[in-house]
């Protein structure tokens, strides 16, 4: 083909092209405006420069190709960033959809920007290498060998780091707790102020924060006493005297329970005899509350509460010392059934 029909095409494929462009980016700007989300004009302008780009290399690629001219490593290096281009509107589609769309906007999970920029790093190096090879033909295999030592060392010096990040992100997408819950980790007791992709922070009752890596976290037992819903409840035992009827003690505590005003009544309270020694009898309440951060105070206003309704009923309370009498009791009494049985 003589120059004359080579630059026409050329310049047929350039102008399909950029009609091409027009129509649909107008398109998209169009769909952009019904969404909700920002992401979508932010991917679209900076896709704008990478598509015009994209249809120069083409109307090049048109010229050098109808031309046959004796020009390999021009070709090759065309083709090249024809690919590379080409890739990157790809790459950077996908990782705004899934990093910034689905899991920053769709499932509230935050990820860093060091994470997406090292996925992207890997990303692009596998693309670049791959694009080389196939437009080259250069044997890769030496660089990739290098690339895949330098990433196991790498990935052994940062063990530790990135278990507490990749944690991290099973616990953000998980979500077995969220801040404010209430939360026991193995045998610390306290609210979730902080979720980050390194660590987990927890306030105590007593106000000390105790940091947790995720990878902890992630094989420890989690209790979260905020979910499914904020009501929890609360097992609160007492003794009562030997003689006490188990109707007048049930009595006397579900008045005590009614007078506590963080009790529910809904679930109703629980009365339980759960066991009885030589001196005493054993009663376990079961009450439901709203404020886990309470617990403590609920606990010694049902404590006080069924004090005065037992003492009221006649049936008061042992004194400390007769407590820890029942408790040396129920010992032998469990430690002579233990030996009984071994016998």
């Amino acid at each position: 083909m003589t120059w004359l029909g080579a630059l026409t095409l050329s310049a047929g494929v350039l102008i399909l092209g950029a009609i091409l462009y027009g129509w649909l980016f107008r398109l998209l700007a169009r769909v952009a405006a019904r969404t909700n989300t920002q992401l979508d004009d932010l991917l679209f302008g900076r896709m704008r420069l990478p598509a015009k780009a994209l249809i120069v290399l083409v109307a090049i690629h048109t010229l050098l190709a109808t031309r046959e001219l004796e020009l390999p490593g021009l070709r090759s290096a065309v083709t090249a960033v024809e690919l590379l281009v080409l890739a990157y509107l790809v790459v950077e589609t996908a990782e705004t959809f899934f990093f910034q769309w689905w899991l920053e906007e769709r499932k509230s999970v935050p990820v860093p920007a060091v994470i997406r920029h090292l996925v992207l790093v890997v990303v692009y190096t596998a693309v670049v290498l791959s694009v080389l090879g196939t437009v080259t033909g250069l044997n890769l295999v030496p660089v990739l060998a290098t690339s895949t030592v330098v990433t196991v060392v790498v990935g052994l010096a940062l063990q530790d780091t990135l278990g507490n990040l990749f944690s991290g992100l099973a616990l953000h997408i998980e979500r077995p707790f969220t801040l404010g819950d209430w939360v026991l980790v193995d045998t610390v007791e306290g609210v979730v102020t902080y979720t980050g992709w390194r660590s987990t922070h927890l306030r105590t009752l007593s106000g000390d924060i105790v940091t947790f890596p995720n990878s902890v976290i992630a094989r420890a037992r989690v209790q979260n006493y905020s979910a499914p819903e904020r009501r929890t409840s609360r097992r609160v035992e007492l003794l009562v005297p030997l003689h006490a009827s188990p109707a007048a003690v049930e009595a006397a505590l579900s008045r005590a329970l009614a007078t506590v005003p963080a009790v529910h009544p809904e679930p109703p309270p629980r009365i339980w005899l759960v066991g009885a020694s030589p001196l005493a009898q054993r009663y376990a309440l079961r009450v439901w509350i709203d404020d886990f951060a309470m617990h403590d105070d609920i606990e010694s206003d049902v404590q006080k509460a069924a004090w005065n309704a037992l003492s009221e009923a006649g049936l008061s309370l042992p004194v400390a010392g007769v407590g820890v009498a029942v408790d040396a009791a129920e010992e032998i009494v469990v430690s002579a059934q233990v030996s009984s049985r071994r016998a």
